[in-house]
Order: structure tokens, then C-alpha cells, then sequence
């Protein structure tokens, strides 16, 4: 099958080979689970059996997407993207018919950090050729007043270095006055002022970083594909070193790739959008993804706080299609440094995804749009179902109910019955065959084998992340469940900026975030060993990891021990063993602290003059438009 016989399979037939076998899938859970019990009789079993099916059914989707990439990545170039083979076709020298703005929405970040990212990506983009259609903008959103301060020396010194000189790119920076709504209030505010000068707005986040190679040819995707309004790309976690983020960042590297790959292939031109790292037609943007405002209350009503999968869905709705690169390659992200962190970023992300419920029954969106929004809602919506399914069937073991002495939650292992055991079977299939299908897809190619520091050090890093992932999976679960718990019962999250770098966990901050996961842990001891030891040692994993967890936390925040294990050549990605000119630049600058610069700056374009003239005769100073409304 050719890469032009692949583009011409119904997106109908596609997705039936998706939705198929995930619904076969849930449905023989379900079986199997109602078997393994003798058949529900009471009302604890039916629900039992509900909350199983639903947990199987979400893993089944999941599981069966990283099949399909696994098949795809074995036919390679005969079944690759077509959108992903012209990418790779550009000819990056040759200069853009269209304007493009790459734009950085920043909110109490870490100065140093944002803008040696955006002189990398301006001199990556000079390095490929003209520009004078490419201009960066940083959007601040910074309400503290020392560190806007600080962004504006910071900007003086980008500019002392780039500003004027041929073949860079213009840098602007502008500071909002009131950051009503947030990122996409002021990306909203970006497209009123200033949108109408750009064809094109590449959307990053602070963390991100992409080379000018990447931009440049998602800039000719969109000039030569008039119907796309959006180009999704997959970014890859690097740069962090704490060893909590290096087992994330490993696992990310490792186990993403043929996930996107089965999710492109069955969503093809309704694709998600994940609020940066991506390339947008402003016509499109401007004229389809105004957000409305939902009806109720906060924290599931009123506005928008994930803006990004609705966008998709509206701009889809448009109609214009929306596309995903799963392996377009020189686009990056950052992770928090540890679980607290990573938790604190959930918490918000958990309210925004909830809130998608009073999205999605939306007039005029199409199914694969809801089926977005559906998987960004159980991404936390398994964890209680998951919390729900432990919690009753040991109830129902503590109090004898189950037959023959075995519930739902130890069939399988203990229980020799044909339906119990393959039920066992499938659930452990489920959870493990998408990691095995990825290590094997990178064992099987050298240079992939390479970027993981060979065979030995990539099995090995397998095996610990595993650990490492199944202790901290309470953990989750908990936090997840009342994350989803205090949103529905109406408390709204602050969001804020969100915490980056490499910071520690102190053991007393630890045991103070995670007291009540130790008493959980404790408590479901004293509970399992009520039944026998056959069930505290059955689920002695999950213990273990909610009454260890301060010292997990702690342990896996330190730099220290991610860099010993750097040395050690565990959890390695791509990104460290041969790192892109963009990567190690990025670490190279961004440790240097900044120095005074000049007074004067660049104004942002006037709002009814394309800037196209030359900077010496835009730079003004920017005090005005820097002062609080106070």
C-alpha cells in the first residue's frame, strides 16, 4: 500500500477499524467480568461490573490506538501521513509567500528561561534562510511587577543582540493591561490588535521551544493546503533533571510516538489541538473559535478555562480541517520537576476537561470532535471509577458477599475459573502490550535504539519506570479522584502560574501534601488484612506506594539523583544523546543572568500599519503601555 492508497481510505473505514475492536473489547470485558462473578445477582455486583467494564473500556481504547501505531510504524514510509511526507518535501530555503507571527503567551514565568528560548528560535529561523515574514512576539500576561521589570531588561538584551541585524527576525514584546481570560483572552487579544497583519500565528507555550526548520515548513503546509486551519505538532519533553522529570521525559519519548500515530490515523482531518506547539490560519481562528461562554456556574459553567480541544472543535465545525503531525520532529516542551508540581498542573487541567461536559453537547460538532473531548474528560474521570471498583470490591470481600470467595478484584490470580482467568489475562494485556509494543518498535531500530542509549540502558530504564510508574499510580489515583470530587461539588482552582524548573521537595513539605495518602495507605492495609493475606499481598502495590509516597516525592525531586542517573545512562531520550543545534544552545543560554539593557525598545506594529517598515523607525519607549491601570 503507497502513501497515495493510504490517503485514500474513507475516514469512515478508518475509524471503524478503530472503534470496532474497542467496542468489541468492552464488551467482552463486561462478559468476562459478569462470569468470573457467577452472574450479578445484587445491585453491588451490577455495579461492579459497570465500573470494570468502563476502566477495561477506556484501556481498551488506549491500548488498541498504540496497536494500530505499532502497525503503522512497521509499514513505515507505505503507510505514512501524507501531510508528514510533504513536510519532509519543503525545500526550508525558499522564502514564504505568507506572514507569520510566532507567539509566546507568558504569565509570571521564569524571565531567563523565555527569553533565551526566543533568541534560539529567532536565530534558528535566520539560519534557514529570509525572514523578513517571520515575527516573534512575546505576550505578557505578567501581573507582578518585579518580574515584568525584569522582562523588559530581558527583552533589551534579546534585542541588543538581534535587533537591526540582517537576516534576524523582528522580536516584540508587549504587556497586557488586563489578562482577562487568560492565555486565549490574550491570544484573543493578539488576533483583534495585531491579527489582522499575519496570515499564520505558530501558538507556544512558555516552555516550548521549535526550530526554525519546523516553523518553516509548517508555514508552507498551511500556504500550500488552503482548506487546513490548524497544524497540531507532537512536542517532546526535554531539559529537565530531576529524576522524577527524567523518568517522565523517558517515558514520554518512549511510549507517545505510536499512540499519536494510531490517533492520527483514525482522526485524520478532525484532529485535537493541545494549545501550543501548533501553527493557525488567523482567518480561520477569528472567525470560528470566539469561546462561548457555558451555561451554570463555575467551576463546570461561565468560562472557558481549556480553551484548546474546543477550539478544535468550533474551527472543525468552520468547516476547517485541523491536522496532527505525529512525526514532524525539532518541536519541545518542559515538564514539572516534581510530583507535587505535575499534580498542581493536573488539578487545573482536571477542572478544565470537566468542564468540557457542558461543551459537548454542542450543536454542529462532529463526532470525533466529542470523541476529544470525551478522552480529555476520562484522562481523570478513570482514576475515581478506578478508586470506586477498589474501594467496593473490597468492601465486598471484607463483608463476605463475594462467591465462592473470590470477588472481582482478585479474580484471575486466585480464582482457577475460565472466565476469571481470562479476564486476568485481559486486563494485563491491556495495560502492558502498549509498552511493550513501543520498546519493541525502538529495539527493533538502531538509531531509535541509539537515542535511548542502547539496548541495555532502554531496557533497563523500562523496567524502573515501571516500578516507578506502578507506586506512583495510587498516588494519582487518589489526587485525581478528589480533584474530580471537589470539582463537581462546585470549589473552583486557582489558576496560576504554574510552577517550572528543577525544584526539590523538601521530606516536610512531602509528608504534608501526602498525610492523607499515608492514611489511606494504612487504612487499606488494616482492611485487606481484616480478609486474609491473600488480599493485602493481592494489592500490596497500591499500599506500598500511597505509604511511601512523602519519601517517593522527595527522593525523585532531587537533581542530584536524576543526574546520578544520567550518569548511570538510565532514562537517556534522544534529546541528550544527539541533541538538535536548538537544544543545546537553549541549555548553553539560558543559565547566564541577564544584564542591564538599553531604554528604548521596538513599539508592536500600530494596529492599522503593517510592519514592514524598518525597527529604526519603530522603536519608541514602551513605559506607556507598561504602567498598571492603578
Amino acid at each position: 500500500m503507497t502513501t497515495e492508497t493510504s490517503a485514500r481510505v474513507p475516514s469512515a473505514v478508518r475509524r471503524a477499524i478503530f472503534l470496532i475492536p474497542v467496542l468489541c473489547l468492552t464488551l467482552l470485558s463486561a462478559f468476562l467480568a459478569a462470569e468470573a462473578m457467577g452472574g450479578p445477582r445484587t445491585a453491588l455486583d451490577w455495579v461492579l461490573v459497570v465500573l470494570f467494564t468502563a476502566n477495561l473500556g477506556w484501556l481498551a481504547l488506549n491500548g488498541w490506538q498504540v496497536v494500530l501505531g505499532f502497525v503503522l510504524h512497521c509499514l513505515g514510509s507505505k503507510a505514512a501521513p501524507p501531510l508528514e511526507v510533504e513536510a519532509s518535501r519543503i525545500d526550508v530555503s525558499v522564502p514564504p509567500c505568507s506572514r507569520t507571527a510566532v507567539v509566546l503567551p507568558i504569565y509570571n514565568e521564569d524571565v531567563t528561561t523565555v527569553f533565551a528560548a526566543v533568541g534560539v528560535m529567532a536565530r534558528s529561523l535566520a539560519r534557514t534562510g529570509e525572514v523578513d515574514r517571520i515575527d516573534l512576539f512575546v505576550l505578557s500576561d505578567t501581573r507582578d511587577e518585579a518580574i515584568w521589570r525584569e522582562e523588559e531588561r530581558a527583552y533589551d538584551v534579546l534585542l541588543a543582540e538581534t535587533g537591526g541585524k540582517a537576516g534576524m527576525p523582528q522580536v516584540f514584546y508587549r504587556r497586557r493591561l488586563d489578562n482577562a481570560g487568560r492565555k486565549a483572552g490574550n491570544l484573543a487579544d493578539f488576533c483583534t490588535n495585531w491579527g489582522h497583519h499575519y496570515d499564520f500565528m505558530v501558538v507556544l507555550d512558555a516552555d516550548s521551544l521549535m526550530s526554525g526548520d519546523t516553523i518553516r515548513r509548517m508555514i508552507r503546509l498551511m500556504e500550500d493546503n488552503g482548506r487546513i486551519g490548524l497544524i497540531q505538532t507532537v512536542s517532546h519533553p526535554v531539559n529537565r533533571e530531576t529524576l522524577f522529570a527524567r523518568i517522565h521525559q523517558f517515558a514520554a519519548n518512549l511510549y507517545t510516538p505510536l499512540s499519536v500515530l494510531g490517533l492520527n490515523f483514525w482522526s485524520q482531518e478532525d484532529a485535537n489541538y493541545w494549545g501550543h506547539n501548533a501553527i493557525v490560519r488567523i482567518k480561520a481562528f477569528m472567525a470560528h473559535c470566539d469561546l462561548p461562554v457555558l451555561p451554570g456556574k463555575a467551576p463546570l459553567g461561565g468560562e472557558i478555562l481549556c480553551h484548546d480541544v474546543v477550539e478544535a472543535c468550533l474551527m472543525r465545525r468552520g468547516p476547517w480541517e485541523v491536522r496532527l503531525l505525529p512525526e514532524l520532529g525539532g518541536t519541545w516542551e518542559e515538564l514539572p520537576g516534581n510530583t507535587i508540581d505535575y499534580a498542581g498542573r493536573d488539578k487545573r487541567w482536571c477542572q478544565g476537561n470537566l468542564q468540557h461536559m457542558r461543551f459537548l453537547p454542542a450543536h454542529g460538532l462532529r463526532w470525533p470532535g466529542r470523541m476529544h473531548i470525551l478522552m480529555g474528560i476520562m484522562c481523570y474521570l478513570s482514576a475515581p471509577i478506578w478508586f470506586a471498583f477498589l474501594v467496593l470490591s473490597a468492601g465486598q470481600l471484607i463483608l463476605g458477599e463475594e462467591r465462592g470467595g473470590y470477588g472481582l478484584l482478585t479474580s484471575g490470580l486466585f480464582n482457577p475459573g475460565a472466565a476469571a482467568s481470562a479476564m486476568f489475562a485481559l486486563t494485563l494485556t491491556l495495560l502492558f502490550l502498549p509498552k511493550v509494543l513501543s520498546i519493541a518498535a525502538v529495539m527493533a531500530d538502531g538509531k531509535a535504539r541509539r537515542g535511548f542509549g542502547g539496548g541495555l540502558s532502554l531496557l533497563a530504564s523500562a523496567l524502573l519506570e515501571q516500578v516507578f510508574s506502578t507506586l506512583q499510580a495510587p498516588v494519582l489515583m487518589a489526587w485525581y479522584s478528589r480533584f474530580v470530587a471537589s470539582t463537581l461539588a462546585g470549589r473552583i482552582v486557582a489558576w496560576d502560574a504554574q510552577p517550572r524548573g528543577d525544584r526539590g521537595v523538601g521530606l516536610g513539605e512531602a509528608f504534608q501534601c501526602h498525610a492523607g495518602h499515608v492514611i489511606l495507605g494504612l487504612v487499606m492495609a488494616a482492611a485487606a488484612l481484616l480478609v486474609g493475606p491473600v488480599l493485602f499481598w493481592w494489592m500490596s502495590p497500591i499500599i506500598l506506594g500511597l505509604v511511601l509516597s512523602p519519601a517517593l516525592t522527595s527522593w525523585s525531586s532531587r537533581r542530584s539523583i536524576g543526574l546520578l542517573a544520567r550518569r548511570l545512562r538510565l532514562f537517556l531520550i534522544p534529546a541528550e544523546t544527539a541533541p538538535e543545534p536548538e537544544l543545546r544552545e537553549m541549555a548553553a543560554r539560558a543559565a547566564p543572568t541577564l544584564a542591564a539593557g538599553s531604554a528604548l525598545r521596538p513599539a508592536l506594529p500600530p494596529r492599522g500599519l503593517i510592519p514592514m517598515i524598518p525597527q529604526s523607525l519603530i522603536r519608541r519607549p514602551l513605559d506607556q503601555d507598561t504602567v498598571d491601570a492603578d
